[in-house]
């Protein structure tokens, strides 16, 4: 486990213990922060039969190592939205008793991806949950989710972590040094922070915040900017987080019309960013920084 997830850990074997576990979870944080990893936990502590659990070594654990266990569905959150069906299949699935005569366990990840007639579905779950069965969701934006399902779950809000202890844990586990900048980008998930500075992807990030600001400040050309950008998955985010940081802060209590003009421009690429592709792209992109260069004259 997570340094920064031991006190939930705790936290959650006291209920789980005193069985004051609520049947409807909602575990709420940033991506990256590791609420995967608890509700995988919580989820092996739930199917475990032996009394330390999760004990990671009878039967119900072994299954649900080799991804088996008839008592633990996951629900699958690859596309694009999570739909009635699946909440049906949900629904049906926690009825009935366990095979193994201890819980029933639901993970749904990407919660926020659930439709509006799906969320209203899972509520009548939340309202009349069958006994012994729990239901694991996850999500990074709650504010998805209508108040009503909220209401009916137990929320745990993860932390994010900006702080030394993360910054000591991410330099201990890779031997590229780690940028002041990359947990902050990352919104304090240092899993996804952890990636990133693996696959190469932070230093690229840095690269192209460094070209941004040579850029804009006429140091250097479109052609090498567009370049350095070709390297990053998200321009949106990277875009987002140099206007934040570098360029609406010194516009602060002067030149409304351009901070207006500048997050309608961010406004209008965000929404598009996804649906431009090929030569269509690069011209956008092309006509994005040209716009971001002036206003920031």
């Amino acid at each position: 486990m997570q340094p920064w997830l031991v006190q939930y850990q705790q936290q959650l074997q006291q209920l789980l213990h005193s069985a004051r576990l609520a049947h409807g979870l909602l575990f709420i944080g940033p991506a990256g922060i590791g609420k995967t990893e608890l509700a995988n936990w919580l989820s092996a502590a739930l199917l475990c039969t032996n009394t330390q659990k999760p004990c990671g070594g009878c039967k119900s654990c072994l299954l649900r190592q080799a991804g088996s266990h008839a008592d633990f569905l996951v629900i699958d959150s690859s596309g694009s939205s999570i739909g009635v069906d699946a909440v049906r299949q949900l629904s049906v699935f926690m009825q009935g008793r366990a095979q193994q005569q201890q819980h029933k366990v639901v993970l749904l990840t990407q919660a926020e991806k659930l439709t509006e007639a799906a969320a209203n579905a899972l509520l009548k779950t939340l309202e009349e949950p069958p006994e012994n069965s729990f239901l694991l969701l996850l999500t990074q934006a709650s504010s998805a989710l209508p108040a009503t399902l909220l209401s009916r779950c137990q929320q745990w809000q993860l932390a994010a972590q900006f702080g030394t202890e993360a910054q000591q844990w991410l330099a201990a586990q890779s031997n590229r040094p780690v940028a002041e900048f990359l947990l902050p980008y990352c919104g304090g998930g240092p899993l996804q922070a952890l990636a990133m500075l693996e696959s190469g992807e932070a230093d690229n990030i840095q690269a192209a915040l460094y070209g941004l600001a040579q850029f804009v400040a006429g140091q250097q050309s479109l052609e090498q900017t567009i370049k350095q950008l070709d390297f990053t998955s998200s321009l949106a985010r990277l875009f987002g987080w140099f206007l934040r940081q570098h360029v609406l802060p010194a516009m602060i209590g002067r030149q409304p019309e351009k901070q207006l003009a500048l997050q309608q421009l961010y406004g209008r690429f965000s929404r598009d960013e996804s649906q431009i592709l090929g030569q269509n792209k690069a011209l956008a992109l092309s006509a994005f920084l040209c716009e971001l260069k002036r206003l920031h004259s």
